[in-house]
């Protein structure tokens, strides 16, 4: 029998993607969840800047990381800063709501 890996999900802000291209960041985020032991399921996509309370995307994530009780979040440097939402209010949103925690991960 094989062990299941832990689930873990991904954030990606496209405005912040050097090439524009949502498929590399998703492969990044793949490789770098299996490096770390976890099964990635799925990336959350800010499509733009977002002005609202709290990004949807970013609200769908911590819905689905509370549903399935996945623990871990992945994204690439600087995709949870800048928004009209400070960095730390929404690692503590994740934390408190989900019980996940961020890895940033470098290309």
């Amino acid at each position: 029998m094989t062990a299941l890996l832990p689930l873990a999900y991904g954030y990606v802000r496209d405005d912040l993607l050097s090439d524009r291209d949502p498929n590399s960041s998703d492969c990044i985020l793949r490789a770098a969840a299996r490096s770390l032991g976890y099964a990635l399921g799925t990336v959350f996509h800010e499509s733009e800047p977002q002005n609202a309370t709290l990004p949807p995307a970013f609200v769908d994530l911590v819905q689905e990381c509370r549903r399935a009780k996945a623990q871990t979040v992945l994204t690439l440097p600087g995709h949870l800063s800048g928004m009209s939402v400070c960095r730390m209010v929404l690692l503590a949103i994740l934390e408190v709501r989900a019980e996940a925690a961020v890895q940033e991960v470098h290309p």
